[in-house]
């Protein structure tokens, strides 16, 4: 092959990664199961080129525990799950259903992270899908809200939920 044919395959392989490099993803994507982690989900871009003004992640059943970090310039908010045990312990919270960061800007220019420690299902071997919503100006949204039906692959879809696979037990 020519240079000029690698430089032309090469780019078209980089094209065609693209869109996958514009999800919303999670740094770590494995953690073991029943254990807590510090979930940071990365947010490449916003809506068609509007600002990411809101930022909801939904917490799937299972997850007893949700801290979120705050962030300068965002208000932060909680939504309790409606039909969980009252906490109990030194320390204990809510187990939450959403998480809401809102009130700041993020251009789509630019990248930021949003963080939440969380404790774990006991599921091994699962993959656990945390579906996020982007709001932005206007009513625009990006909604990384889809989790795959068995026998599909998550690139079969175009607004994927994040996910983190709980490792099997050794």
């Amino acid at each position: 092959m020519t240079k000029l044919h690698l430089a032309s395959l090469a780019l078209a392989c980089g094209l065609a990664s693209t869109p996958a490099a514009a999800h919303v993803t999670l740094e770590t994507q494995q953690a073991p199961p029943n254990s807590t982690t510090r979930a940071t989900f990365r947010v490449p871009h916003g809506c068609d080129g509007a600002p990411t003004i809101r930022f909801t992640v939904r917490l799937p059943e299972g997850v007893t525990n949700a801290l979120p970090m705050p962030k300068p310039g965002w208000t932060l908010r909680t939504v309790p799950r409606a039909d969980a045990p009252a906490p109990t312990g030194h320390g204990a919270a809510p187990q939450l259903s959403e998480i809401i960061w809102e009130g700041g800007s993020l251009d789509s220019a630019h990248y930021d992270e949003f963080v939440v420690r969380l404790r774990l299902p006991d599921a091994p071997g699962t993959l656990l899908y945390i579906p996020v919503v982007q709001d932005c100006p206007e009513g625009m949204q990006a909604a990384w809200t889809e989790i795959p039906e068995p026998g599909r692959r998550i690139t079969d879809y175009r607004m994927p939920a994040p996910a983190i696979r709980l490792l099997p037990r050794n």
